[in-house]
């Protein structure tokens, strides 16, 4: 697989300097700074840093659009824009992490399809969402029941309909896959509270998946004062919470795996910490000044190689911050506000040079 990986990387990074003038020239401009210019390696591969998604058009002129997801935009900066002209490696990326790391007993026909209850608005109310994409595809899968979709257009919580809706499954004894931002749960909670509703206790094998969603909210919960509402509100304990982390700018998601672990179906994982990566994504976790990876254990930024962005740009450096756990990574958070390398380069400067 990792041959089969490293070669895929490669013609790709070939194919998207040849398509994508402003990839070409940002290669151009990173290669000329190392002493050996040549890529031979999926890791030698210049990424692109992901401010250039704000900045400039980083896929074909000519491509067709079958999506364009745009960055949360819940900050003062400039929204990214990524253009998919194909869903189909978009799709495949996120049913294997589904069907590795969120529903693995439903895939083994462990378990019946679980009720899916959705806290994020669907694809018809946020067209340029890639979470509402993806949760619209979980939910209207044959792995779950469509038990609805309780955040507008204008990202407000129906936390009267969502609560009675979990209510009333609890009732029959219907497992529940709970999909939301984090922000979404921390408002239905407080909502929950405020009207003085009753904790409820979902049916065993009940899950739930938070993506984080807090940049510039009022309403900030650290994950495991998240965790312990979601157990104090729902019956939901720690293992079967799972957290995806994931971005608009990438087509493939990493997973705790937590979920797998206990439905029996555990996930292959180097460390303890470590995130589970489909076949389609590798990171690297690297100094953010040199650029060179750091050893394992230690922390760094994290780059990104996903094989699923086929049609824009495959190496994609972020602007978070991980800990190096064997090939794969622990997340920590954001980059501190210190310049990073090739961040205070205008970029569209380097394009035009």
């Amino acid at each position: 697989m990792d041959d089969q990986f490293e070669q895929t990387a490669l013609d790709l990074y070939r194919a998207q300097r040849t398509a994508i003038p402003a990839y070409d020239a940002w290669c151009t401009h990173e290669l000329a700074q190392r002493e050996d210019d040549q890529v031979r390696s999926w890791r030698e591969i210049p990424a692109l840093p992901i401010a250039a998604f704000k900045q400039l058009e980083v896929w074909a002129p000519d491509a067709p659009v079958a999506a364009t997801w745009l960055s949360s935009g819940t900050t003062s900066e400039e929204r990214s824009s990524h253009r998919i002209a194909d869903l189909a490696a978009y799709d495949a990326a996120i049913d294997e992490g589904v069907h590795q790391a969120l529903l693995p007993d439903v895939v083994a026909r462990a378990r019946d399809p679980l009720a899916c209850v959705q806290l994020q608005p669907d694809r018809h109310a946020a067209p340029n969402s890639s979470l509402s994409y993806m949760f619209d595809r979980i939910r209207t899968s044959e792995l779950c029941a469509d038990a609805g979709v309780f955040v507008g257009g204008n990202f407000a919580v129906d936390q009267d309909g969502a609560w009675s809706r979990l209510e009333a499954l609890t009732v029959v004894g219907q497992p529940v896959l709970v999909l939301a931002t984090s922000f979404a749960l921390a408002l239905l909670f407080d909502a929950v509270r405020d009207a003085e509703r009753a904790p409820i206790e979902l049916p065993l094998g009940s899950r739930v998946v938070d993506t984080g969603g807090y940049k510039g909210r009022t309403r900030e919960l650290i994950r495991p004062e998240l965790l312990a509402r979601i157990e104090s509100w729902l019956g939901v304990t720690e293992e079967w919470c799972e957290n995806e982390y994931g971005m608009s700018e990438l087509s493939s998601q990493a997973w705790l795996g937590t979920v797998a672990e206990a439905a029996g179906f555990p996930l292959e994982l180097d460390e303890p910490f470590a995130r589970w990566t489909p076949s389609t994504l590798r990171v690297r976790v690297v100094d953010p000044v040199t650029l060179e990876d750091v050893d394992d254990g230690e922390p760094g930024l994290l780059v990104f190689h996903d094989i699923a962005n086929v049609h824009t740009c495959a190496a994609v450096r972020s602007e978070d911050i991980g800990v190096r756990r064997g090939e794969s990574f622990e997340l920590v958070g954001r980059a501190p506000g210190a310049t990073l390398k090739g961040c205070s380069l205008r970029l569209e400067d380097v394009v035009r040079g």
